[in-house]
């Protein structure tokens, strides 16, 4: 298998470290190698790669070295010969030693490199560059930094050079095309896929656009052996309605039509409190006629910062409780339910996560994956570039995003997440136009966008890559699994899921029969053969916990029936009136009722 070469001179350099650290998360195997700062040295290490099996990359401050050692111009295209397919240069950072190795790499296709202060930076993604950036392809940010954007300059007309992604119309990565090999120029840094998120950061615009071009180069250079999801999914959730024709500025029967003409699928948050309440006729009317509508579970009682509580034995009996109850909805109202908790609020303690996995929950979906008393380095930016966090006890935390702009959901695509959009009543004030339009644009940048189950897509949910002994090796991430073969898969499988406490799994049964496991490396593993087109069935199954599904008390419930009258209330009715509703809301901020901290 193909392997991933970074030159160091004379010394490794934290940007080479991030960039190593980086490949080996997506699966590529790679070395790291300092070298005296000689043309000679470099030629002897060369010597040692055997042709075609490597991809080469440095960092700017390298290549200027390394030109300072030449006779000639051209002396590095010698240097770096047909053994090296693809070659990356990175860094941001600039010189008259880097401007003339530049122009002697590229043959004076790309001259220099620029640096420009700038307020506010607009990143572009170019429109033809789909085959190598997917979904990513015209996208553009915007991000205010305030200090300098780094640009490469390239001789107008060149065909050779392809712009992939431009900063302030200027690009900042490009690809050099030449008979034998393509050269990669990104005048930027390596991101710090260790550093720590805060409650308040998460994933930014400015981390993405570090991320994404090393990101592109890994997968356009090492294909099948660098982890890639094998579908592309997505789903609407709307959080919170009960279930009736019209809820606030909700109507389910405009909903459903927009849904049957774009062709997407809807799943409701339903508050378990609500499961007396569904009438059988409603819900026919509701679900029937092979309507993409389905619902999961948006807390218990959905109380302040419910399951925000610290409390693991009380928020055991309250997920328990939600289960319960959207069992009795589905026998009384006829309606199946997704076991998916969406937290009210967007708010979740670390006590919620073992909570939701003794109840036999098959994930989570939030707004933030990163728990409301989490420690400062309890999430990196490593854990949100596999499709779901599982740092906290295992147990799958799926991110789902407003719809206000669709680079983070080209983002989710293109790193083999499921697109998750999520709104409230609100959103619909004006009918389905607005959903509609963004739906459009999610067409535009995945054609093949497919809009199955919630449980479905989350249970198919995975990545994968080809390793050296010809098995595939896929990564899952939710306790059920289905896993679909692909074309040009072996048939041969090892599948992991990221498990840090080996002590919890009793066993793993697969098509209906106990599989003999192991664990490495923080995930439990196990081996399977599948024909094409089989449907594998996978079961994680835990040690047996106890829990309970108890009320709590008359008092208790009494306060969450005026909670929740008051809500609809408010969405029923205040909602139609803005200034009334702001006032309610001024109130409600006031006294701290509500889920803001």
């Amino acid at each position: 298998m193909k392997r991933l070469l970074i030159l160091s001179c004379p010394n490794k350099s934290t940007e080479d470290d991030r960039f190593s650290t980086l490949a080996g998360l997506m699966g590529v195997s790679t070395e790291v190698l300092p070298f005296a700062n000689t043309i000679g040295a470099l030629q002897d290490l060369l010597g040692r790669a055997r042709a075609g099996n490597f991809s080469l990359a440095m960092h700017m401050a390298t290549l200027g070295r390394l030109h300072s050692e030449s006779n000639a111009g051209n002396a590095l295209l010698q240097t770096l010969d047909s053994r090296f397919q693809e070659v990356l240069v990175y860094g941001a950072t600039t010189s008259a030693e880097i401007n003339t190795a530049l122009a002697g790499l590229t043959d004076g296709a790309v001259h220099s490199i620029t640096s420009k202060p700038a307020q506010a930076v607009r990143y572009s993604f170019a429109h033809g560059a789909r085959a190598l950036c997917a979904q990513l392809a015209r996208q553009n940010v915007v991000i205010n930094r305030g200090h300098s954007a780094f640009a490469l300059k390239a001789r107008s007309g060149t065909e050779s050079v392809e712009a992939i992604l431009t900063a302030n119309g200027q690009p900042m990565f490009l690809r050099f095309k030449t008979p034998v090999r393509d050269v990669f120029l990104y005048a930027g840094e390596m991101p710090d896929i260790d550093k720590p998120l805060g409650q308040d950061t998460g994933l930014g615009d400015d981390d993405c656009i570090q991320l994404l071009p090393p990101l592109i180069f890994l997968r356009h250079c090492f294909r099948e052996s660098c982890w890639k999801g094998p579908e592309t999914t997505a789903r609407l959730i709307i959080d919170d309605p009960i279930l009736t024709r019209t809820y606030g500025a909700l109507d389910f029967d405009n909903l459903k039509a927009s849904m049957r003409r774009f062709g997407y699928g809807t799943s409701i948050a339903f508050i378990p409190w609500n499961y007396w309440r569904t009438s059988g006729r409603t819900a026919s009317l509701l679900f029937g006629d092979g309507s993409n509508l389905s619902i999961c579970v948006h807390g218990c009682d959905h109380t302040n910062r419910e399951f925000a509580s610290v409390d693991e034995t009380v928020l055991t009996q309250k997920a328990a409780l939600g289960i319960e109850r959207m069992r009795r909805h589905e026998k009384r109202a006829g309606v199946p339910f997704e076991d998916v908790m969406v937290f009210p609020q967007g708010k979740f303690s670390r006590a919620a996560i073992p909570a939701l996995r003794k109840t036999n929950y098959l994930a989570g979906v939030n707004t933030s994956c990163l728990p409301t008393d989490s420690a400062p380095d309890d999430l990196r930016i490593s854990d949100l570039l596999w499709p779901a966090v599982t740092r906290f006890d295992g147990f799958p935390i799926f991110l789902r995003r407003y719809p206000r702009n669709l680079f983070g959901f080209a983002l989710d695509l293109y790193l083999g997440k499921p697109a998750l959009l999520v709104e409230h009543h609100e959103f619909f004030r004006d009918g389905c136009k607005a959903i509609e339009e963004f739906i459009a644009g999610l067409q535009e940048i995945e054609p093949g966008l497919s809009w199955p189950s919630l449980t479905t897509q989350l249970m198919q949910s995975n990545l994968r890559r080809r390793l050296d002994c010809g098995y595939t090796e896929v990564r899952f991430f939710t306790r059920r699994f289905h896993l679909v073969p692909c074309e040009g898969e072996q048939g041969r499988y090892v599948l992991s899921k990221p498990e840090p406490d080996s002590s919890i799994i009793q066993k793993v049964v697969v098509n209906g029969k106990s599989t003999p496991f192991g664990f490495e490396n923080g995930c439990l593993k196990f081996e399977i053969e599948s024909e094409m087109g089989q449907v594998n069935t996978v079961e994680i199954i835990d040690q047996a916990a106890p829990f309970a599904a108890r009320s709590f008390g008359f008092a208790y419930n009494t306060r969450v029936f005026i909670r929740r009258g008051l809500s609809e209330f408010r969405d029923n009715t205040l909602s139609h009136h803005r200034g009334a509703l702001k006032m309610a809301t001024r109130f409600v901020k006031t006294i701290k009722a509500t889920g803001d901290s």
